[in-house]
């Protein structure tokens, strides 16, 4: 076995990284294959911190591999000042093909295109902005399509619910 640009098997912190982010990825790649199968996703839920003076409230959306629990994309939306716009950070998992974007669609609707931030141990990110009409969209749409590449310029694409969407955006604003 062969990982890497200098042909030694990594050891140690480092094949345990490659080992999970080679699994969380076929987890991911089956379920672009499989639609439902092997996911399980419940609807979106309001999560806040706060300092004791203010509170930061957001919409959150993870799915989950079934058997193993490990998380396969976590999606964060924060409501902007005006509440008519919103942030969103999505955590994807690592194996992923860096130079192609990453699609964001409402059902069949207009796809965003957004790059990759940044890669950590736990995934890699995207962030974007979330405009009025992609807002909408969401508030009224079935499913929400992410979809990207894997390493070997594969795509796969990952269908979240957007139940509840709406009520949690609306709560995080509050």
């Amino acid at each position: 076995m062969h990982i890497g640009g200098h042909g030694r098997v990594p050891s140690g912190r480092a094949a345990r990284t490659t080992a999970g982010a080679l699994a969380t990825f076929a987890a991911l790649a089956m379920l672009g294959c499989a639609g439902a199968f092997a996911q399980d996703v419940a609807a979106w839920r309001v999560e806040c911190t706060g300092d004791g003076k203010t509170l930061d409230c957001r919409a959150v959306q993870q799915l989950f591999q079934r058997e193993t629990r490990q998380l396969l994309v976590s999606l964060v939306v924060r409501p902007a000042a005006d509440g008519k716009t919103g942030a969103m950070i999505a955590q994807l998992p690592l194996g992923l093909n860096l130079t192609e974007p990453v699609t964001f669609r409402v059902n069949s609707g207009t796809p965003e295109k957004q790059s990759i931030q940044t890669c950590t141990n736990v995934g890699c990110f995207v962030a974007m902005t979330i405009n009025d009409k992609l807002l909408a969209a969401m508030r009224g749409g079935g499913d929400l399509k992410i979809a990207m590449q894997d390493a070997n310029k594969k795509p796969v694409e990952v269908s979240l619910p957007l139940l509840g969407f709406g009520l949690a955006f609306d709560k995080a604003r509050s």
